[in-house]
């Protein structure tokens, strides 16, 4: 919320790790490290809409009559949360305009964890590309027979961009070292804020789907060393329980950390739980290429797989810098959060008494 209003907007800046550290990515021709593919269903918490521009309305994307979630979605989403986490660098600001320590990576043989892992291209002529180790396929939906709830809606921003909310509330300037995510807002599960009467021409209707959906989709990745693979199973699945203690109101929350996805997130759409329901580790590749004997793969289901991601996901749950705790204030699940989200209006930032408002720290 701005200071000294009621409201909470649907956003915050939290700070990003400045401590980059960069190193040679493994090919895909190399031999090193844990290949496998990981199982996953995403079910939605809230109202989801991942759409395709039809006239006047908006329809969720399908694929031979299904709803489908493209894997570009799952690999944007996971992607910035491996930067924030693991430490990665500012992939969207390849000229360093904000802070050279968070510039994008611009050497193919020279990378951070995220670019490792998801991938990069360098600029200018005879550029160079990792592909990257983690590649995520499409989610096609499980029921049959899905449940649509069409939402009236403004899918873009039509406000003033006020600077003061985008500074780093650390440093209070805009440096690149803070990223924007929003809050869940349980209580939006049938429903979208209602839209100002001198909006209404821009508004669209959606074809959402209801809450309790399934998505399921795997994950592939090759040559991930430990400190990646842990980080990709993290971001995943986060954390089952966290408790949390937000502002100078002191809201405490408590509850697991979920997901966003899809359009429409400052309305309270998207949150949605990812469950991992197999890992498999193929055997490995100089073993499996070199011997005319067939070998197993090590499949980890049911009980085995929490002990796996349990010990896979320890470090980072044990985390408990600023950028981590602020993450978790963002990322927290509790369905008795009661707290009114929404924008400050038009006259709100025309009038010249906020134009220097900040939101609040949480």
């Amino acid at each position: 919320m701005p200071t000294d209003e009621k409201f909470w907007n649907p956003y915050r800046l939290i700070p990003v790790k400045e401590n980059i550290v960069s190193d040679s990515p493994q090919t895909h021709e190399s031999f090193k490290g844990k290949s496998g593919l990981i199982s996953c269903t995403l079910k939605n918490l809230t109202p989801l809409f991942v759409g395709k521009n039809s006239l006047n309305e908006q329809l969720f994307l399908t694929r031979n009559g299904r709803h489908v979630i493209p894997g570009s979605s799952f690999k944007g989403m996971l992607r910035s949360l491996s930067e924030i986490i693991g430490g990665g660098c500012h992939v969207t600001d390849p000229r360093g305009q904000y802070s050279k320590s968070l510039a994008a990576c611009h050497n193919a043989q020279k990378l951070c964890i995220a670019c490792r892992m998801f991938g990069m291209m360098e600029r200018g002529s005879h550029a160079k590309v990792h592909m990257g180790n983690v590649s995520i396929g499409d989610a096609l939906i499980r029921e049959e027979k899905p449940q649509p709830l069409t939402l009236q809606v403004l899918l873009s921003s039509c406000g003033t961009r006020h600077e003061p909310f985008y500074r780093t509330p650390k440093t209070g300037r805009l440096d690149g070292k803070s990223r924007k995510f929003y809050f869940h807002q349980p209580q939006r599960t049938e429903s979208v804020p209602n839209i100002p009467e001198n909006l209404q021409s821009r508004a669209q209707n959606i074809n959402a789907l209801k809450p309790g959906h399934h998505f399921d989709f795997e994950v592939h990745f090759t040559n991930l060393n430990k400190e990646e693979i842990e980080l990709l199973i993290y971001t995943l699945v986060l954390e089952e329980n966290s408790q949390v203690e937000i502002g100078e109101e002191k809201v405490k929350l408590n509850g697991p950390l979920r997901h966003k996805i899809g359009h429409g997130k400052p309305l309270g759409l998207g949150s949605c739980h990812i469950t991992i329901n197999k890992i498999v580790y193929l055997t490995d590749s100089k073993q499996r290429f070199a011997s005319l004997q067939q070998s197993s793969d090590t499949v980890f289901e049911g009980e085995s797989l929490k002990n796996e991601i349990s010990g896979l996901t320890r470090r980072y749950a044990g985390d408990n810098s600023e950028v981590m705790q602020q993450l978790r204030k963002m990322l927290i699940w509790d369905e008795s959060d009661t707290r009114n989200f929404g924008y400050p209006d038009y006259y709100w930032f025309k009038n010249p008494v906020n134009s220097q408002k900040i939101l609040k720290n949480i």
